[in-house]
């Protein structure tokens, strides 16, 4: 996983933008871009202790976005090319959204909603301390 660029964003948040592409093969590869950003847990995003609580049991003190992208079989000399193709699409797309000032209380909100809706999808950590 290399690191070949990182967006500061006005709402405070970092975006990584990783490449993970390899080679599959003489003459293609498969290229994969992998994009992330952390973002601290706050109680404010929520209506009710209980929520925020029962978030922070799964996912700690700090939530992810992630974003992968990949297009297998690409040939050799359209890597590089279709690499920069793919992060382009995601920040002529989803860019915006991110750098919005509601974006980590969104995604705090939608973690808590899939954990209600797919309980059995998630493992309640140990109380940490404080």
């Amino acid at each position: 996983m290399k690191l070949i660029e990182q967006i500061e964003l006005a709402n405070g948040l970092t975006l990584n933008i990783y490449d993970l592409s390899r080679q599959i093969a003489q003459d293609t590869a498969k290229v994969e871009i992998y994009i992330t950003t952390e973002i601290a847990l706050k109680e404010s995003y929520f209506a009710h202790h209980d929520d925020f609580t029962r978030v922070k049991n799964i996912f700690g003190n700090k939530i992810n976005f992630e974003y992968r992208k990949e297009s297998s079989f690409t040939p050799i000399e359209k890597e590089t090319t279709t690499r920069d193709e793919l992060i382009e699409t995601f920040k002529n797309n989803s860019i915006n959204y991110i750098a919005s000032p509601n974006f980590a209380q969104n995604l705090a909100l939608s973690k808590l909603r899939d954990i209600k809706n797919n309980p059995f999808k998630y493992i309640v950590r140990p109380e940490q301390e404080t």
